[in-house]
């Protein structure tokens, strides 16, 4: 719409993009997170007000959660994503070929003090693993996911990496209390780092590749069907 300063009349938009934005991250961190569970059917009403704010934002936020994966829509409302075993090779399947090429990219464009920092991150996560520290690796195998993207220095993979990481810890919180802490993959954090800091591209992906298969192959092992045997 026209002003008669000439000027476009954008205000209202932007608030409502602005809260639209930060309905979203506030979703997607619950859900990533398990505070939703999966498979959980729930309203735009109440997701607005666990939010709180109106309804018209959270619809938007829900758009972008469903394009993420992370949610489908249904007439009712929303239901988060289950964690079928269907479900999960596809997910896994699109970050094995999306954080395969930011190992890649990371090991192509890095060098010195950043690389230092992430086989630091990936040092500090076996250490936790080994531990059996889980708060503690859950955090730094994030942070390190995370740092591996950044150098990769790439905004559009990024995306999508950072996406395929959602979905797939999403679907990774299949009935936590009932499943034994493993990180049995945790040493490809330093095999990929140490990748990355030598600039090898090829070992990088390889091993980043290795890293997502055994923790999809962990997954379907544990996943426990509704008869309560593990398949």
């Amino acid at each position: 719409m026209m002003l008669n300063d000439g000027l476009i009349d954008i205000q209202p938009l932007g608030r409502v993009e602005s809260l639209a934005s930060r309905a979203a991250t506030t979703l997607r961190e619950a859900i990533v997170s398990g505070a939703i569970p999966t498979g959980t059917d729930i309203s735009v009403p109440r997701l607005a007000r666990l939010c709180g704010v109106s309804v018209t934002p959270v619809r938007e936020a829900v758009i972008h959660l469903a394009e993420a994966g992370l949610v489908t829509v249904h007439d009712r409302g929303v239901r988060i994503t289950a964690p079928t075993r269907d479900a999960l090779i596809a997910a896994f399947e699109v970050r094995e070929a999306v954080e395969g090429m930011t190992a890649r990219l990371a090991a192509q464009r890095t060098t010195g003090p950043l690389a230092d920092d992430v086989r630091e991150l990936a040092r500090r996560s076996v250490d936790a693993a080994q531990g059996d520290d889980v708060g503690e690796f859950r955090l730094l195998d994030s942070q390190f996911h995370e740092a591996v993207i950044r150098l990769a220095a790439s905004p559009q993979l990024a995306r999508y990496a950072r996406n395929a990481l959602d979905l797939s810890q999403t679907l990774r919180n299949i009935r936590p209390a009932q499943q034994v802490f493993q990180a049995d993959s945790a040493h490809r954090h330093i095999e990929v780092a140490d990748a990355i800091a030598r600039g090898d591209a090829d070992a990088a992906e390889e091993f980043m590749r290795l890293h997502v298969r055994e923790v999809l192959a962990h997954m379907l092992d544990t996943m426990t069907g509704e008869d309560g045997e593990s398949r």
